[in-house]
């Protein structure tokens, strides 16, 4: 009350010097009290800007600017957390500045109620942003970067001979040293964050911490270990910086890297870690390939790729997959203690995944030896088993959909080499690599009738649809029947193959025709078209990366991108068939009357996708074979994959509209605000019949949409109206 008696008196003093700032505050007063807080603060924001010399109306504009904010910030904060943090930034400012007008206590008190609310939502907002793990993924992105340009720092100098001065570089050097300084700094923060954790837990008497916290605490202290290890690398890593000393700064880069990438995998479970150390094996591999014969000499390379620093990278990832290695084996220990299914069902599978990641850690040392030798076809033979060991640990722990398309991409490439075996594959090389895909597939197809059991066992849910619910059973029922039906072939098929007895053919391709079958029936269109653009823009993005490098390491890594580049056209074309197949079936349904239209895509829209992969399934074939011509012609020139990256991106653009033409957007939600009913029933009406006429060029979503936004316009424009006539026949004689 004390302010408003001050402020009604300055405003009489003031006569109408300030007449257009009055007003606009007193409309904010009246839009903060409907509720209307984007109008009100613009409102307020006007009356300030407007005030002139008067102290008291800036001061009071200030405060309720604050307020509007902070009401703002409270309207919003369960759906977007971020923007009430950024209002409640804002209100904070604004109360801060009221009472820097006109000293308040109310103003004081609203400035750390405010404060103490955005301190708490900013809590929960950084909550997984500032933690451990994901500072570890910024900074070993960061370390990352440096090592690369220090290596390519020094590869230049190598590349120059003895006549090279290093001080040429002296501001390439000194950047990545301060570079190095800074992330010295962040390895600091994310130690004393460990230190912290684990004095908390370590706080506690040992027999009262729980099992997650034990668990933690070892995760946390080797956590610590690794990181001070990478933070004395970063220290050496910029003093030889700062000495021009290029070699030693890339080893020292490399370490910190290294000790990064160690401790962030003390967070992650034993899986995931292999699915990086499977990528990090591929890329070596990759780069191993630079160093055979017809591709470039071993002298050639450079020095990154060097026998000696392939095989010191090998040493690296083998002692990495030792680790893993050693969590799964103490993850088993304690076998009889398993609490529940779940658990028991975990320890098999890690049971399972074991014998591969030991074979994985004895294909990596062989490698490393031959790579030390320089004897890079047995170093390549040894890396490639190892990826393969890899994919077949991490396969134990994949569900029955991931279990499926492996099988048939495995028995896909078996029923390949079975009937157009490639000219320059030995026959017991294919013979061996045949047997492999078989008996990797029978034992797959064993597992698999427990996992279909497994899910036909699951309670069904009591909301879900009693039709439902009866699909997925006879789905299942059908998909035991067809496992069945593909392990008998693949029995036949590597009985065949063992004795060399009769001709594998006709139960290999009886296997596959099962096996896509089931496969068929689990095959979830739009995860796997997602999936396709996602795997597409990858690899383009490697095709470019490919590009951009020297001869030598582009002719490395043009065989890995003919591979995947042929697997995303063998993707694309399986699903343009299903495509077609669902939109022949949609067009023979009988239209559905007097019930609520279909859920999901139309014939036509199925059509018109079907289409749109046909499309990317053509641009994918021109890709392939711009790789396949680029990878003869990189043993004696140089290539431009140009070329194959316009084709990549024609493929990507219509993936992306055909998955459009399968997600259409969702109608816009109703205004809660409208009160007229007869109207809206009217609308709703209009907008049936509009959807009628136009369902033969447009799908029935998409109208849906179209006649909603010109609802919601019409709305708007209606609102206006009534805003703007009211505003002109409000009274303006008082101030406050």
């Amino acid at each position: 009350m004390r302010r408003v008696l001050i402020l009604v008196i300055i405003a009489a003093c003031a006569g109408g010097e300030h007449r257009d700032a009055r007003d606009r505050y007193n409309e904010g007063v009246a839009k903060l009290g409907d509720q209307k807080f984007e109008d009100a603060e613009k409102a307020f924001s006007d009356a300030i800007n407007q005030a002139g010399v008067d102290p008291e109306l800036r001061a009071r504009a200030a405060f309720d600017l604050g307020t509007a904010y902070a009401e703002h910030a409270k309207s919003v904060e369960k759906d977007d957390p971020d923007k009430a943090l950024e209002l409640l930034h804002l209100a904070m400012g604004w109360f801060n500045d009221a009472n820097r007008q006109s000293p308040d206590p109310d103003a004081k008190s609203n400035l750390a109620i405010v404060s103490a609310r955005a301190q708490a939502l900013s809590d929960q907002v950084n909550k997984g942003k500032n933690g451990l793990q994901p500072r570890l993924e910024r900074l070993i992105a960061s370390q990352r970067k440096v090592r690369d340009q220090v290596q390519s720092l020094w590869e230049q100098v190598v590349a120059a001979g003895a006549s090279a001065d290093p001080t040429a570089q002296r501001d390439a050097y000194e950047s990545n040293a301060t570079v190095e300084r800074t992330l010295l700094a962040e390895a600091g923060t994310i130690s004393d964050m460990a230190g912290d954790e684990i004095s908390k837990i370590g706080a506690k008497p040992e027999e009262q911490r729980s099992d997650e916290e034990k668990s933690r605490l070892v995760q946390l202290q080797n956590l610590d270990l690794y990181v001070q290890d990478a933070r004395t690398a970063l220290g050496d890593a910029r003093r030889q910086l700062h000495g021009l000393a290029g070699e030693p700064a890339r080893a020292s880069a490399e370490a910190a890297l290294e000790g990064l990438k160690r401790a962030r995998e003390q967070l992650l479970d034993p899986i995931t870690v292999l699915q990086e150390l499977g990528r990090e094996e591929l890329e070596l591999a990759q780069d191993t390939s630079v160093d055979k014969p017809g591709i470039g000499a071993a002298a050639a390379a450079p020095p990154s790729r060097s026998p000696a620093m392939l095989a010191e990278r090998q040493g690296r990832i083998a002692d990495r997959v030792g680790e893993v290695l050693a969590r799964l084996k103490a993850g088993v220990e304690h076998e009889d203690q398993a609490k529940d299914d779940e658990a028991k069902k975990t320890i098999a599978q890690v049971k399972a995944a074991l014998p591969s990641v030991e074979s994985a850690q004895a294909a990596m040392g062989a490698a490393k030896d031959a790579l030390g030798a320089a004897r890079m076809d047995d170093a390549q033979k040894a890396e490639r088993d190892a990826i393969i060991a890899i994919a077949r640990a991490i396969e134990q722990f994949s569900d029955l959909k991931r279990l499926i398309e492996i099988t048939w991409g495995d028995q896909t490439a078996a029923v390949g080499l079975i009937t157009t075996p490639p000219a320059e594959m030995k026959p017991d090389e294919r013979a061996r690599e045949v047997e492999d895909d078989v008996k990797q597939n029978v034992d797959r197809l064993g597992r698999m009738q427990q996992m279909i059991a497994d899910q036909a066992a699951k309670p069904a849910d009591p909301k879900a649809d009693p039709k439902q619910v009866e699909a997925m059973k006879q789905m299942l029922a059908q998909a035991e029947v067809l496992r069945g039906q593909a392990l008998a072939a693949e029995t036949e098929l590597a009985t065949r193959l063992s004795t060399r007895k009769g001709d594998p053919q006709a139960p290999a391709k009886e296997a596959l025709d099962k096996i896509t079958e089931l496969r068929k029936l689990f095959f979830d269109l739009i995860e796997h078209l997602q999936q396709l653009i996602r795997d597409q823009g990858e690899t383009r993005d490697r095709t470019a990366t490919a590009r951009g490098a020297d001869d030598d390491a582009r002719a490395a890594a043009l065989p890995g991108l003919v591979g995947r580049q042929a697997e995303h056209q063998q993707m694309a074309q399986a699903i343009a068939e299903a495509l077609a197949e669902q939109a022949d079936k949609a067009a023979q349904q009988p239209p559905a009357q007097g019930q609520q239209q279909q859920q999901g895509p139309d014939p036509k829209a199925l059509a018109d996708a079907a289409t749109e992969m046909r499309g990317a399934v053509d641009a994918m074939g021109g890709a392939s074979s711009a790789l396949a011509d680029a990878q003869k012609q990189s043993q004696t020139a140089s290539v431009d994959l140009q070329p194959t990256l316009d084709s990549q991106q024609q493929a990507i653009e219509h993936l992306e509209n055909a998955l459009r033409l399968l997600q259409p957007p969702p109608p816009p939600k109703q205004d809660p605000n409208k009160k007229d009913q007869k109207k809206d029933q009217q609308q709703q009406q209009q907008q049936q019949q509009q959807q009628q006429q136009q369902k033969d060029d447009a799908s029935a979503q998409e109208a849906q949409r179209r006649a909603q936004e010109v609802r919601d316009q019409e709305a708007r424009r209606q609102r206006e109206r009534q805003e703007k006539q009211h505003l002109q026949n409000e009274p303006v004689d008082k101030d406050w």
